[in-house]
C-alpha cells in the first residue's frame, strides 16, 4: 500500500478525546515526514491544538455549515482519513472528503462508511493506546506514542506567570477543578471545600478553577472558603498557562484535568463512574483517587441509582495527603 500523501485525523470533541489524541501525532509524523497532516476538530478545542508542530492544519467542524465544511475537506483531496471519534458525524465528514482510505472503529450501521476499521478497545486500554491501534491497524511500523502536549507560547506563560505573581508573589497555587458537566463524576463541593481548607491550614494558596457555566457552582464553594480564590474568566489557553503555572492540581476527570497533564502539571485525580485506565496518563506525576469496596466502580453512568457512593466515601484527608505527597515530596522536582 502506497503512503499517503494528505492525511486527516478525525477527533471533534471533547477536551480529554482531543489531548488524549497529542500523543499520536509525533508518532504519525515520524512514520509519515512527508505527508501532510490535518486534523478536524470543533472550533470550541481547537485551541488544544494551537502552535503543534506536528499538525499542518487545523480544521474547524462548523455545526452551522456542514456544508462549508464538507467542501473544504473535499477540496483538501485527502488521501487516508483516521477518524478516531467514529460518530455519525465525524463518518459523514470523512465520507464526504472522498478520501479513498478511511478508517475508523466499528459500529452499528454508520461503521458500514469505513472502508477500513477495528473493534474500539475496551476500559481496559487508554484512550491514547486505542488510537494507535487504530493508525497500526493501517501503517507499519509506528514509534510509540509521545506525551500529551499543549504547546504555550512565551506571551501566554508570561501572562500567567504576571497574574500568579500580582495575587500570590512567588508562591505556586493549588489548583482545584471541582467541576463536571456530569453531576455524578463531581466529587462533592462539601469535599472540595474542606481539602482547599486543608491547603490553606498549611499556608499553601488555593485557587479554583472554573470555565463557561461554572462560575456560580464555583462561586458557592468560593463562599464556603473565603480564603481561596477564583481565577478569571479564561479562554481554554489561558487556563491551560494558569494551571502550568499551579504546584499540583486536583479534579474531577474533566477536561482541565487533560489539560493540566498536557502542560506538565502533577495532577490528582478522583475517579467514580469512569475508568482510570481510559483516561488518566499513568506515571508517578499523575495520581489517582477511588473508593474502595464498590463493585460499581467504572459503572460510566451518568446518574448513579444508588447513594453516589463512589465519590461520597472518598475523604478529604485521603486526597489531601496524596497530593502533598507528590507535590512537595521527592516525585516532583520544580519547573
Amino acid at each position: 500500500m502506497d503512503n499517503p500523501k494528505r492525511v486527516l485525523l478525525i477527533q471533534l470533541k471533547r477536551a480529554g478525546d482531543v489531548i488524549g489524541t497529542t500523543p499520536v501525532l509525533p508518532a504519525l509524523r515520524r512514520a509519515l515526514p512527508q505527508a501532510r497532516i490535518d486534523f478536524l476538530v470543533d472550533k470550541l478545542f481547537a485551541p488544544l491544538l494551537e502552535n503543534n508542530p506536528f499538525v499542518n492544519d487545523i480544521r474547524i467542524y462548523d455545526r452551522t455549515n456542514l456544508w462549508a465544511t464538507w467542501r473544504t475537506l473535499r477540496a483538501a483531496s485527502y488521501d487516508w482519513i483516521f477518524d478516531f471519534q467514529s460518530s455519525p458525524r465525524s463518518i459523514l465528514a470523512g465520507l464526504f472528503s472522498g478520501a479513498r482510505r478511511r478508517a475508523g472503529y466499528r459500529l452499528p450501521f454508520w461503521g458500514m462508511f469505513f472502508n477500513h476499521s477495528i473493534r474500539r478497545p475496551g476500559n481496559d486500554v487508554s484512550a491514547t493506546e486505542g488510537k494507535m491501534k487504530l493508525v497500526r491497524s493501517l501503517l507499519w511500523p509506528v514509534d510509540a506514542p509521545g506525551e500529551r502536549q499543549i504547546f504555550l507560547t512565551d506571551s501566554e506563560r508570561k501572562w500567567a506567570t504576571d497574574y500568579m505573581r500580582e495575587k500570590n508573589g512567588d508562591q505556586r497555587a493549588i489548583g482545584l477543578v471541582p467541576t463536571h458537566r456530569r453531576q455524578s463524576r463531581r466529587w462533592t463541593a462539601e469535599s472540595f471545600a474542606a481539602l482547599a481548607r486543608l491547603f490553606l491550614s498549611q499556608g499553601h494558596p488555593v485557587w479554583l478553577m472554573w470555565g463557561p457555566g461554572e462560575e456560580a457552582y464555583v462561586s458557592a464553594i468560593q463562599r464556603q472558603v473565603p480564603e481561596s480564590r477564583m481565577i478569571p474568566p479564561t479562554s481554554l489557553r489561558q487556563l491551560a498557562s494558569l494551571l502550568e503555572k499551579c504546584q499540583v492540581v486536583i479534579a474531577n476527570d474533566n477536561g482541565p484535568m487533560h489539560v493540566a497533564t498536557a502542560v506538565g502539571t502533577p495532577t490528582v485525580t478522583i475517579y467514580g463512574p469512569t475508568e482510570p485506565a481510559s483516561w488518566n496518563p499513568g506515571g508517578s506525576r499523575h495520581r489517582v483517587i477511588q473508593a474502595t469496596g464498590l463493585s460499581c466502580l467504572g459503572c460510566n453512568l451518568n446518574a448513579c441509582p444508588f447513594g453516589h457512593e463512589c465519590m461520597t466515601w472518598v475523604k478529604p484527608e485521603r486526597v489531601f495527603q496524596e497530593a502533598q505527597n507528590l507535590a512537595f515530596g521527592s516525585a516532583v522536582g520544580t519547573r
